[in-house]
């Protein structure tokens, strides 16, 4: 028999109207209540009634989300944790796939109210998709949308540090004494904020990217396919390159098939880096060196601020950035070397 919350509030020691106000972000609870209930809650494994709270609150507990790249792992993973958060909160949600179609993700954007209560798009925006006016009470969250710190807020962000990402990607090479670097970037029609950090902190170095497929719709090429296309061109056009550094696991997983195809030593021979900590890269051989982006933590946040937005707060719209973490590992390091993670 599923639990209740009167079960929640009595082993949280709490009144069940105290329980109702930590599911719905309730500012007037303090932080020691609040983590006495939410344990009791992950215990017992009680979801909030979500018919319940349409019927009082008059909204549909529905989140849309907006995927540009429904195939790459990244996305996907930070896909099933938006879900996990969202169902903690007894929210529901509704994926909308749009391959980078400006009028898909318009149309998604557009069905906030009618059957949305929010949208949480994950990826870059197309430059020709204009965010509606801000509307806190209708939120848009974007994740991992590409922003600059220096453009203007116009809705509500949540992204990883990608100029952090970089700069420690470049010391750690600096380190360990990988230079001739090459640069290997994705079809550039969307912005790429840590692959432009990396061109700035190698301005000298050579960049190649796939070419557009013919037939194909995708904009933000970035699979094993193109990895090892652009490592072959390497070693045909860049055949002193002995650092090949990706703005993608997927490109780079797909670079080391090549090299291995070509009995090339990593990294004695050319060493190698991603971005994005997928699975395979932990258990390649070599392991990869990547930049870890905190998937969970960037769920929590966009979950939290829906809360927050739903329930109320109607400040401007806000930018948050989420530290990575470097993955050193053996693609850098040699097999010598265990993998550990680097500073935030």
């Amino acid at each position: 028999m599923a639990p209740t919350m009167k079960e929640v509030a009595a082993r949280a020691d709490v009144s069940t109207k105290t329980v109702s106000r930590v599911v719905n972000r309730h500012p007037s609870i303090s932080d020691a209540v609040r983590e006495r209930v939410q344990s009791a809650i992950d215990e017992l494994g009680w979801t909030p009634n979500a018919h319940a709270r349409s019927l009082r609150t008059g909204r549909s507990g529905l989140i849309g989300l907006s995927l540009v790249d429904l195939k790459a792992p990244t996305t996907a993973r930070l896909a099933q944790e938006l879900v996990i958060e969202a169902e903690r909160q007894g929210l529901r949600v509704s994926i909308e796939p749009s391959r980078g179609q400006a009028e898909r993700i318009m149309q998604t954007f557009a069905s906030r109210g009618a059957l949305f209560d929010a949208v949480v798009h994950i990826g870059p925006l197309p430059r020709d998709c204009q965010p509606p006016a801000f509307d806190p009470g209708r939120p848009i969250i974007g994740l991992c949308t590409a922003s600059s710190l220096e453009d203007p807020v116009v809705l509500d962000s949540i992204d990883s540090d990608d100029a952090g990402a970089a700069q420690a990607l470049t010391r750690h090479l600096q380190r360990v004494h990988h230079q001739d670097v090459v640069l290997l970037g994705r079809e550039a029609e969307l912005p790429d904020p840590f692959f432009g950090q990396l061109i700035d902190f190698y301005p000298d170095a050579p960049v190649l990217r796939p070419e557009a497929r013919p037939g194909t719709r995708s904009t933000h090429i970035a699979d094993r396919a193109a990895g090892r296309e652009l490592a072959a061109l390497t070693l045909e056009q860049h055949p002193w390159a002995r650092a090949l550094v990706c703005a993608d696991d997927e490109l780079a997983i797909g670079a080391l098939s090549l090299l291995r195809e070509r009995a090339l030593d990593v990294p004695l021979q050319v060493a190698l880096t991603g971005y994005g900590n997928i699975d395979d890269g932990r258990f390649s051989t070599p392991s990869l060196t990547t930049v870890d982006l905190d998937l969970p933590e960037i769920a929590r946040r966009a979950i939290e601020l829906i809360s927050r937005r739903t329930g109320g707060d109607s400040s401007a719209p806000q930018r948050s950035v989420v530290p990575t973490t470097l993955i050193r590992a053996e693609s850098t390091l040699g097999a010598t070397h265990t993998e550990h993670r680097g500073t935030r």
